[in-house]
């Protein structure tokens, strides 16, 4: 009974530690991360919705070694403030080896229009 149950919690804390991956961090200053195969990592952009613009990933369709896994929005302004900036964590999973680049434009509808550019390079090993 003693040895189901020792099982039981080594199993759980196996998983939990799975569940927990961190993300890798981006070097701010080359715009670079590389990643092993199923490690993640986040790019954060700053934006404000009230301008109209917000940041759009070119090249998605010329990238194949990560997928974006979704994106969240954080604000530290008081609710309702108009014109207050905020920031967007877009989230990518590496699911093939290889390096590229990740072309991001900040721009209303049009991306050839854009007012700001962003490339993050990419390294899945």
């Amino acid at each position: 009974m003693r040895k189901a149950v020792y099982l039981g919690v080594i199993v759980l804390l196996l998983v939990s530690c799975k569940a927990q991956q961190k993300l890798v961090a981006i070097d701010t200053e080359t715009n670079e991360v590389v990643l092993k195969k199923g490690q993640s990592c986040e790019i954060e952009f700053i934006t404000n919705a009230s301008t109209g613009y917000w940041w759009q990933w070119a090249n998605e369709n010329d990238v194949n070694i990560v997928i974006s896994s979704g994106n969240r929005y954080e604000s530290n302004a008081p609710k309702g403030m108009i014109g207050a900036s905020s920031h967007r964590f877009w989230k990518f999973d590496a699911v093939e080896k290889g390096t590229q680049t990740l072309h991001f434009v900040y721009a209303r509808d049009k991306i050839d229009q854009a007012i700001r550019t962003r490339e993050v390079t990419i390294t899945v090993k």
